[in-house]
């Protein structure tokens, strides 16, 4: 009997630690989405469809409700359309020479480099010119939120 009514006792402290930490864990993702739906409020003006604006360069590869990968494309002398990018991770399947156009400055000369990858958070408004005799091509996956 003492046993039966320790197993009780312990199913019921465990059980009211499972509710506590789904209680921390949904106030833990109501926030997160609140500072994102805030992040997206900020920045809704700013987003401009690459894909959109820009066919010819950007093509969907995935897209579901997390996330969205993007091939992304220029060749030798051809420049893409006035675009943002939301948070993402790219990766450079091919590399070259670009010229980044922005609307707040001077354009920026880079050096695209062959498997380089990295993490940006929402992207100013600019256009890309492919400067260099190699086609450029990007895999960007860009976070949904």
């Amino acid at each position: 009997m003492k046993k039966l009514i320790l197993l009780m006792l312990l199913g019921t402290i465990l059980s009211a630690c499972n509710q506590e930490n789904k209680t921390e864990s949904s106030k833990m993702e109501s926030k997160l989405k609140d500072t994102l739906d805030s992040t997206q409020k900020l920045s809704g003006s700013l987003n401009i469809d690459i894909v959109q604006t820009s066919p010819n360069q950007a093509r969907v590869l995935l897209e579901n409700e997390h996330v969205r990968m993007v091939e992304y494309s220029v060749k030798p002398g051809e420049k893409d359309v006035w675009h943002t990018h939301p948070p993402r991770s790219s990766y450079v399947v091919s590399g070259g020479k670009v010229k980044v156009y922005s609307e707040n400055g001077e354009p920026k000369i880079s050096e695209v480099k062959t498997g380089t990858a990295s993490w940006a958070g929402q992207g100013a408004k600019h256009y890309v010119e492919n400067i260099g005799s190699t086609d450029i091509k990007i895999i960007l996956t860009e976070i949904k939120y």
